[in-house]
């Protein structure tokens, strides 16, 4: 997930500033490729609110939404690359617009740092919405879930380490063929991921509650 997130940062990061160093470069050298058309002072700061707004603000909401997608809701199809690709495309279209506009350098670094706020806060909200719902109570924790789920996991002796974080049991076994992922998910569960040799479950808000029991049957 960090080096998604590092990417998608060094995108609009190296485009923006690559831009700039251009400008800097037409203007030291007298080269003007400026826009000629005469309009007010408003309509051309409208226009690059609206480029940046309809392209910019959108194309980093999509790429933070495809990186909270693939790591941490865990949806497979997600393909980080397309979002990338679209960040990359409109952070082009964006300089250019700041560059021909001939703008001031505090559009082009007033831009990425408003770009990167927005970035981090979207990626919190995913992150905090989807832990709420989450934590809905899912199991409904008893004797007979708790063996039910020490079978799902191929027994006691298959299970190396049991531990909760939020509304998740997570769970490092021995052999991951012996796990009955539809069981679990039949017990309540609302998704189960594996990586390894590793187990995560949502369980819901009494995650820790399940983990105890099946800490106690150990």
């Amino acid at each position: 997930m960090k080096k998604a997130n590092l990417i998608n940062l060094l995108i609009v990061f190296i485009i923006f500033s690559v831009f700039y160093i251009v400008d800097l470069i037409l203007t030291n050298n007298n080269i003007d490729i400026y826009f000629k058309i005469n309009i007010a002072p408003m309509l051309k700061t409208l226009i690059l609110i609206l480029i940046y707004f309809l392209l910019m603000i959108s194309s980093m909401l999509y790429a933070s939404r495809s990186v909270f997608n693939l790591y941490i809701a865990h949806i497979r199809k997600t393909k980080l690359f397309d979002s990338q690709y679209a960040l990359g495309i409109s952070s082009l279209i964006t300089s250019y617009s700041f560059l021909f506009f001939k703008v001031e350098f505090y559009y082009y670094f007033g831009s990425i740092i408003l770009l990167y706020i927005l970035y981090f806060i979207s990626l919190f909200l995913y992150d905090n919405t989807f832990i709420k719902k989450q934590q809905k109570v899912k199991v409904n924790v008893n004797e007979e879930i708790v063996q039910s789920f020490l079978d799902s996991l191929g027994g006691k002796d298959n299970i190396l380490s049991l531990s909760y974080a939020y509304s998740r049991l997570k769970v490092e076994l021995n052999d991951i063929s012996k796990v009955n992922l539809d069981n679990i998910k039949s017990l309540g569960a609302s998704g189960v991921f594996v990586a390894g040799n590793k187990l995560q479950a949502i369980i819901g808000s009494n995650a820790a509650e399940l983990e105890k029991a099946i800490q106690n049957c150990l």
